[in-house]
Parts: structure tokens; C-alpha cells; sequence
């Protein structure tokens, strides 16, 4: 295709529409990107690999982390800051992902209702300011939900 004839004008729509069809294009893979920045945290869902490149880029470390978890098998060649997992699926990822949630929000309820509980003995500039939001049947709850978890996902492996 020959450009040199074009105006500035038609080469900035066809950069618009080449864009277009880059960004819209989708390789058949899932990639789960979460994104972590300044104290905010969020999920994207990219379609294809170069604007997963582009993402990476964009929080290298500097301005955040992404970590990826994709279905890709070919992501190897790929540099990134944070986590660059493999998945089997969608839903592993989900069940894995509700596990360790599960996992880490268990040991945070039992020291807040440890500390709670024990407020009395200790300084008073040492006590918590504002009871927990969770309770011990909230706890116990959480704790059984744990125990009879189905683990039959397959957990992200790196790629490297």
C-alpha cells in the first residue's frame, strides 16, 4: 500500500482505523491483569498480547504492578514487573483466587477480635479505636466455608 500520496489528514484516520482493528483484535486467550497503583487496585481485561505489552509497560514498577494470569501457554517471552501466570481456566483461576482470599481474611478477623477482646489489657493509646465488623460466628462461619473448600482447580504456575 502506498502512503506517500496520502494527506496528513487521511493518514490520521488511517492510523485511527489501523488502532481500531489492533485493539479490537482478540487472540482467543484470557488475560486477567490486576492492576495495583498508588493504593488503588483494579482488574483489566485485555484482549490480545500487544495491549498486554503496552500494560506492563505502563506499570513497570514506576506508576504500579500488574499481575498477569492468562491461558496463553506462549507468554514466556514476556517481561513483567509483577506476577506473569499461567491458568487453565477461568474458573480455576476464580476458585484459586477465592481460596487464597478466604486464606488471608481469616488469621486479619482473628487478630482484630483477638485485639478487641484483650482491649482491656493494655494502654489505653495501645486499644482499638472502633470494634471489628466481623464477629466470632462470622469467624467460625469463614473458618467452615475453609474447611469444606473445593480444591479441585488447578493453581497459576509462573511462566519463568
Amino acid at each position: 500500500m502506498e502512503l506517500s500520496n496520502l494527506s496528513f489528514e487521511e493518514l490520521i484516520e488511517l492510523r485511527s482505523k489501523i488502532n481500531d482493528m489492533i485493539y479490537s483484535y482478540e487472540d482467543g486467550y484470557l488475560y486477567i491483569c490486576n492492576v495495583r497503583s498508588y493504593g488503588r487496585n483494579w482488574t483489566e481485561r485485555v484482549k490480545n498480547t500487544l495491549e498486554l505489552e503496552e500494560l506492563c509497560n505502563k506499570y513497570d514498577g514506576q506508576d504500579g504492578i500488574v499481575d498477569v494470569y492468562s491461558t496463553n501457554p506462549n507468554l514466556d517471552f514476556m517481561h513483567n514487573y509483577g506476577a506473569l501466570m499461567y491458568i487453565e481456566s477461568q474458573e480455576d483461576y476464580a476458585n484459586w483466587n477465592g481460596y487464597n482470599k478466604l486464606n488471608s481474611l481469616i488469621p486479619q478477623i482473628k487478630e482484630e477480635l483477638d485485639e478487641w477482646d484483650n482491649r482491656n489489657n493494655v494502654p489505653f493509646n495501645q486499644r482499638p479505636l472502633f470494634e471489628p465488623t466481623y464477629t466470632r460466628g462470622d469467624l467460625a462461619n469463614y473458618e467452615l466455608q475453609l474447611a469444606v473448600y473445593d480444591m479441585s482447580f488447578v493453581p497459576p504456575k509462573p511462566y519463568h
